[in-house]
């Protein structure tokens, strides 16, 4: 199989300055002949940078900032891999990563395997009416060993590229940023598909403040997030029992919080793209919903 590494950047000069070097390094020891560097209109100098000092890497160039998911499917899209693996620019691949994910993608079925960086199991519950999601920071007496998983990383994680178009990639409706991953895996997993957590397969992630957080409050970041949870539920979640306990929740959510009026009204403009969405996937779906939160629900 052929592997291509994706890493979506905007303003993360110091990022690539730090971390590409061993990147390519690593590809180049697994013979992965293709690393793309997409720019999502930085406005540091990421771009002279990668130019100046990395000449093997493909540099796809934005004029308009769009945000995490629409710069990622850019990637992929100018990709030439079966396989996509997908790094966020403060991310070091360990060595051996592809020796221990590679065999999972014999079986036709597996649509990603997320890297081990220090997390554990990710699961899931519908709480109030509202979808949570979470990866565990502690290990539970099987998390040490390869198990199946709800969603994979989007910043450290490798995909299998038809299964990838099959679904259309990530949802440019949560740009700029958050769940566009969590997404990808719960509409593969409805699918009928498998993400897979193999601890074996190392990265270097997490651990140094990110772009976000950098770049954007603590609030617009927040507020983003609650947004995002909103567009999930409203494009995923079609159970009809748990999307009326959604409306119940929801609905005292407006009413004991005034502010979340502004956060419901940024979801709902996008509501006629999500129920385009939403009857799309209802197609594909081989799983329900209770079914999924009953195989990823917490501990």
């Amino acid at each position: 199989m052929k592997v291509s590494i994706v890493i979506p950047n905007w303003n993360g000069a110091e990022k690539l300055r730090k971390h590409l070097p061993e990147v390519l390094s690593i590809a180049e020891a697994n013979k992965i002949k293709e690393t793309i560097v997409v720019d999502d209109a930085s406005t540091d100098n990421s771009v002279e940078i990668v130019k100046e000092n990395f000449p093997q890497v493909k540099l796809l160039e934005k004029n308009k900032n769009t945000g995490f998911g629409s710069n990622v499917n850019l990637g992929v899209k100018n990709s030439t891999g079966n396989l996509i693996v997908l790094l966020n620019s403060d991310a070091s691949l360990d060595k051996d990563f592809l020796k221990y994910a590679l065999p999972y993608f014999n079986n036709e079925k597996v649509f990603s395997v997320s890297l081990n960086a220090g997390g554990y199991w990710s699961w899931a519950k519908f709480e109030k009416g509202f979808f949570r999601h979470y990866q565990a920071d502690r290990p539970r007496n099987d998390s040490l060993q390869f198990h199946q998983t709800l969603w994979a990383s989007g910043g450290s994680a490798i995909f299998r590229r038809s299964i990838w178009d099959e679904l259309g990639g990530l949802d440019p409706l949560y740009d700029p940023f958050y769940v566009e991953d969590v997404d990808l895996g719960y509409r593969a997993t409805k699918r009928g598909y498998i993400n897979i957590w193999e601890p074996k397969a190392r990265v270097e992630h997490y651990t140094e403040k990110g772009v976000i957080e950098t770049h954007f409050s603590h609030d617009r970041v927040s507020a983003t997030a609650e947004r995002n949870q909103l567009i999930f539920t409203w494009k995923n979640i079609t159970d009809t029992v748990l999307f009326r306990q959604h409306l119940l929740g929801l609905l005292g959510r407006l009413m004991k919080h005034p502010k979340y009026w502004s956060i419901f009204l940024a979801a709902l403009v996008r509501l006629p793209q999500i129920i385009h969405e939403r009857n799309n996937e209802k197609k594909y779906a081989k799983l329900t919903d209770k079914e999924i939160l009953t195989s990823f629900s917490a501990p």
